[in-house]
């Protein structure tokens, strides 16, 4: 982190270095103060503005792997989940023995062709972030609110939203315990037992590398439902986590290989021509490396979006143990 002297005030740039970097590339997060004579040297109480500056990743082992149809919108999430509690440590006073976890995160694409790869398409992402401090106690929030706008080469692609609470030490322990299931548990509904090595067909869920494939065999169940069991041991370094506990990007791209598996199973659509248009993802729990993890997908009715493209909603659950880990509510959208 270091601090540049820019027309009166003091704009904080983080930069996440290319020897570390989860993208390959360099990011600097610049804090925009809403007042010029107010430079943050004391904990913000107030709504904030930041701007992520960052380049599309190039040979990333996960985001650059697929048919490169489209590029991959994680990117965006990665960067806005790790620079939020960055921010709350920095900006508003969050003390650092209390971590940030993200308990919901949504993005909307609103201008699809900017996403395109391919000679004409973009490469320098822009993320502004609207902070919002919420439930503050003695000058310091328990949780952070963001509203997100996207662009790429300047043109204005997505809009969304993100939350993290922050924990106490105990509370925190205490949600990694919540992650490892009992060491004797029932099986859950609709799981039949599969070899562990079994995995989907890269091409089905949008990637190239089947060691970047997450979702092993599938079965159709009644109501149209897709259940698909969510490998969590033998991961890529890509999906490494810590304290025993599954990684956000896990979860996420969990979610995001099923609801394209589920939309070509129900409809047909082609994963490698097709995007998650929308998501809103609510975290309600942890979950644990190495454990079953289940996600059922349940495709809604095949639509047609404002430019003619298929359409189609696809809502999810994930489960370990009978808890629930996450719920979340995609559109898929094929190209033309």
């Amino acid at each position: 982190m270091t601090d540049a002297m820019t027309a009166g005030h003091r704009p904080a740039t983080y930069t996440h270095g290319n020897g570390a970097a989860p993208f390959g590339t360099t990011r600097h997060l610049i804090h925009c103060p809403l007042s010029w004579d107010r430079c943050l040297d004391a904990p913000g109480v107030g709504e904030e503005h930041f701007v992520i500056a960052d380049h599309l990743p190039d040979g990333h082992p996960l985001f650059n792997d697929g048919p490169g149809s489209f590029h991959d919108v994680q990117v965006v999430t990665e960067s806005v989940r790790e620079i939020g509690e960055f921010v709350g440590h920095r900006y508003f006073g969050v003390p650092p023995e209390r971590p940030g976890l993200f308990h919901a995160y949504g993005l909307d694409l609103t201008d699809l062709s900017a996403w395109r790869t391919g000679p004409d398409g973009g490469s320098r992402l822009t993320t502004r972030l609207r902070a919002t401090p919420v439930h503050v106690i003695n000058g310091v929030p328990r949780s952070l609110t963001f509203h997100v706008e996207v662009s790429i080469d300047g043109r204005r692609c997505g809009t969304g939203s993100a939350g993290v609470v922050f924990l106490a030490p105990a509370l925190y322990r205490s949600q990694l315990g919540y992650a490892r299931p009992a060491e004797a548990s029932p099986p859950e509904e609709d799981r039949a037992p599969l070899r562990a090595s079994a995995r989907a067909d890269a091409a089905s869920v949008g990637r190239s590398d089947p060691g970047n494939v997450l979702v092993g065999e599938a079965e159709q169940l009644s109501g149209g439902r897709l259940s698909a069991r969510i490998l969590t041991q033998g991961l890529g370094a890509v999906f490494a986590g810590a304290d025993g506990r599954l990684p956000g990007l896990h979860l996420l791209e969990s979610l995001r290989q099923t609801a394209l598996l589920a939309a070509g199973r129900a409809h047909g659509l082609v994963a490698g021509r097709s995007t998650l248009a929308a998501s809103q993802v609510q975290f309600r729990g942890s979950a644990a490396t190495g454990a079953p993890l289940r996600c059922v997908a349940v495709p809604g009715p095949l639509e047609r979006d404002p430019a003619g493209r298929p359409s189609l909603p696809v809502t999810l659950t994930l489960t370990q143990d009978r808890k629930a880990v996450a719920e979340a509510r995609t559109v898929v959208v094929q190209d033309l």
